[in-house]
């Protein structure tokens, strides 16, 4: 499937479309703009940042020291407390999910898959990653196993529409329309107001109808 790449699910979003063949896989909305760089600005990410220069080396808590900060609840003065350890799997699955998006979005299929594995493996019961590991798979062509993560991140989260949509598309590059559109009807379900659930359902509709018109030309029909 050769898509442009938008920022695939709740959807990592790209460009225009056309048939149901040109419909990105998503990732989640939520996914930070990191995922919006040019590869050129990717590399000078890596670059050494001149003002850090002479800041001194902080020492580093152990896994088990527990740190105490500012909730984000929207409570004024409340605050949480986690360890070190705990922090540093949420930083790190984080991580992983950042860099799966950057090597997705640079084309490089195969490490982004690797990438959403680790992110995985830190959080298994995470329907995002799952969701973003369906979306690479897709990509790749394997709709089968895509349709299967998809399956889990659904299974993590049924009210989660970008895997009902992701899955819908899996479904369509399989033939498999009236799966496809029992999908998108899923993701409508969940949200009605959603558009882009309607527009990856009229496109499915679209390309299972040119289907059916080419196959009633290759038997010979001319009316």
């Amino acid at each position: 499937m050769n898509s442009g790449i938008l920022r695939w699910l709740c959807l990592i979003l790209v460009v225009g479309i056309g048939t149901a063949a040109d419909l990105p896989f998503v990732f989640n909305d939520t996914s930070s703009g990191v995922a919006n760089y040019t590869a050129d600005q990717l590399k000078n990410i890596s670059a050494s940042s001149p003002e850090l220069a002479g800041v001194p080396s902080i020492s580093t808590p152990a896994d088990n020291e527990i740190l105490t900060f500012p909730s984000n609840n929207g409570t004024s003065g409340s605050k949480t407390s986690g360890t070190v350890g705990e922090l540093k799997k949420t930083f790190n699955v984080r991580s992983w999910r950042e860099k799966g998006i950057i090597l997705f979005n640079l084309g490089r299929y195969d490490e982004s898959l690797e990438a959403f594995n680790q992110a995985i493996m830190l959080s298994p019961r995470d329907a995002d990653n799952w969701n973003s590991k369906g979306a690479v798979l897709a990509q790749l062509g394997r709709y089968n196993q895509a349709i299967k993560s998809l399956d889990l991140a659904i299974r993590l989260d049924p009210s989660f529409i970008i895997p009902w949509l992701n899955k819908a598309q899996a479904l369509s590059e399989l033939g498999k329309y009236h799966e496809a559109i029992r999908a998108c009807d899923k993701a409508i379900g969940l949200n009605a107001k959603y558009g882009r659930s309607w527009n990856i359902k009229g496109q499915i509709l679209k390309t299972e109808a040119d289907a059916a018109f080419s196959k009633a030309t290759e038997l010979g029909y001319k009316g």
